[in-house]
C-alpha cells in the first residue's frame, strides 16, 4: 500500500471520526447507503482499503434488510461503546492502560488539547480521553504538517490502546457488524 497524501488521511481520519463520535443521524446513514456513496467505497479500495471497504459496503447494504436500520445501529452503538466494561467496548484509553502508562498517556493529551486550544464537549461530557478527542489532536497534527509528531502520537497515544477496542468491539453483542468494521478500518489507516 503506497502512503497516503495529506489530504486523504485527513479525510479519511475525519470521515472515521464523524462516524464513531455518536449515533449515525439520518442524514448520515441515508448518505452511506445512497448509490452515490459507492464512488468512495471504490477509492478506499484504490488507496490500499479494498478490504475494509468491501466490509463496510456489503454491511451497509445489509442493513437495508432491517425495518428500521438507524434504531438498529443506535442500539449497536449503545452496546458497543455506552455501557459498561464488561460488555461494551469503552472508547477510552483508561479503560485499556493502566498506570503509569495511562498517566504519562493522559499527561500527554492534556498537553495537546492546551496546545491546540481544543475544548471538550461539555453537552456530552466526554473526558478527555475519548478516542474522538485523539483523533482531533491527531488530526491538528497532521493538518500542522506535523507528520513525525503524528507519527509518535499513532506509535504512542493510539496504537497503545486501539488494537485492544478494535478486539473488544468484535465480542460485544451486536446485531450488525458497522462498529467493528469502522473501528478495525481505523486501526488499519493508523497503521
Amino acid at each position: 500500500m503506497m502512503p497516503l497524501a495529506k489530504e486523504e488521511k485527513l479525510l479519511l481520519l475525519q470521515w472515521l471520526r464523524n462516524l464513531l463520535a455518536r449515533e449515525l443521524s439520518h442524514e448520515q446513514l441515508h448518505a452511506l447507503q445512497a448509490v452515490e456513496f459507492q464512488q468512495f467505497f471504490a477509492f478506499l479500495a484504490e488507496l490500499g482499503f479494498a478490504s475494509h471497504s468491501k466490509a463496510l459496503a456489503e454491511e451497509i447494504q445489509k442493513l437495508g434488510l432491517f425495518e428500521n436500520p438507524r434504531l438498529e445501529l443506535a442500539a449497536d452503538f449503545a452496546q458497543c461503546f455506552l455501557l459498561e466494561g464488561r460488555s461494551s467496548a469503552l472508547p477510552y484509553a483508561s479503560a485499556y492502560l493502566t498506570d503509569p502508562t495511562l498517566s504519562e498517556n493522559l499527561a500527554k493529551m492534556d498537553h495537546y488539547l492546551d496546545r491546540f486550544k481544543l475544548q471538550l464537549n461539555r453537552e456530552i461530557n466526554e473526558p478527555s480521553d475519548h478516542l474522538v478527542v485523539y483523533l482531533e489532536v491527531l488530526i491538528q497534527l497532521i493538518e500542522q504538517n506535523k507528520h513525525q509528531e503524528a507519527s509518535d502520537f499513532i506509535k504512542n497515544q493510539l496504537l497503545t490502546w486501539l488494537p485492544q477496542l478494535a478486539e473488544k468491539t468484535e465480542k460485544t453483542n451486536i446485531t450488525t457488524r458497522f462498529y467493528p468494521i469502522l473501528v478495525r478500518f481505523l486501526l488499519a489507516v493508523l497503521r
